[in-house]
């Protein structure tokens, strides 16, 4: 039964051992993550699926973890930091069966990235808010409109499940904004990202599936696959999406979202 849904993003920056003392120029993202934590905790959430952005991703098809998650931060100058979780593996089993019914490309491995931030920095943050086991799943370089039909696998799964369930997209929006940004200012960038929120903020998948893939990696953004399948997953139910934070003090947009479930879709 899912209770929640949410779009997260995941810079490193946003921990403090990491950004020391920078994390005050996205205090707004970090008081959204406390209101997601806080959620979680009222709907005593008890199983949770993460969608990742930086796992195991490759052309052709999808992964799910089946292995209790590893990793650090060493890629970002701090191997001592580390995160994990345990896998659940029922869970994993339901989604795979579900995918597989549907024609969908999941692999189910027991290797992932280890320095996967879309899922450490999220884990991290969250940390005690989140069910003792999560299943985790990535996205791929397939066409988009495959990732909305994943979450509609993923959705198809979580519906046979009694205990409350959310749904958790990792993402970055556009790393392109303005001249703020490493990768310098893209003149789409801000086009993009506010097509992006207009279509959250509406719950219109249709909209996303419509911006140009070519584009979409011009302005080097993230968190519209990872939406996709969270609006896949609750295509059935009457969800209300309401963007809690959006800003991009680095030149990089950070959106965070909530997306509460009313009742099913009539």
């Amino acid at each position: 039964m899912i209770v929640l849904g949410a779009v997260l993003p995941h810079p490193p920056i946003l921990l403090p051992r990491i950004a020391q003392g920078r994390e005050v120029h996205a205090r707004a993202t970090r008081v959204a993550y406390e209101a997601i934590g806080k959620r979680l905790r009222e709907l005593d959430v008890k199983r949770a699926v993460f969608v990742s952005t930086h796992g195991i991703v490759t052309l052709n098809r999808f992964h799910i973890l089946n292995a209790d998650l590893s990793g650090d931060f060493e890629r970002f100058g701090h191997p001592g930091l580390t995160f994990g979780h345990t896998a659940d593996t029922d869970l994993v089993q339901s989604i795979g069966s579900a995918a597989e019914a549907q024609n969908v490309p999941l692999t189910t491995t027991g290797l992932w990235e280890q320095s996967d931030h879309s899922v450490g920095v999220p884990i991290t943050l969250l940390k005690d808010d989140l069910p003792p086991s999560i299943a985790i799943v990535s996205i791929s370089f397939r066409p988009p409109v495959d990732h909305y039909r994943l979450g509609q696998a993923i959705g198809q799964a979580l519906s046979q499940i009694s205990e409350p369930t959310a749904i958790l997209a990792s993402g970055d929006a556009v790393h392109r904004l303005n001249e703020d940004s490493p990768k310098g200012r893209h003149p789409s960038g801000e086009q993009v990202q506010q097509q992006y929120e207009a279509a959250l903020s509406t719950w219109d998948h249709r909209s996303l599936l419509e911006i140009d893939e070519s584009l979409r990696r011009d302005v080097d953004e993230s968190v519209i696959s990872p939406t996709l399948i969270l609006m896949g997953a609750l295509e059935r139910l009457d969800a209300n999406p309401r963007i809690l934070c959006s800003e991009h003090p680095w030149g990089v947009g950070y959106v965070t979202a909530v997306v509460e479930i009313v009742g099913e879709s009539s």
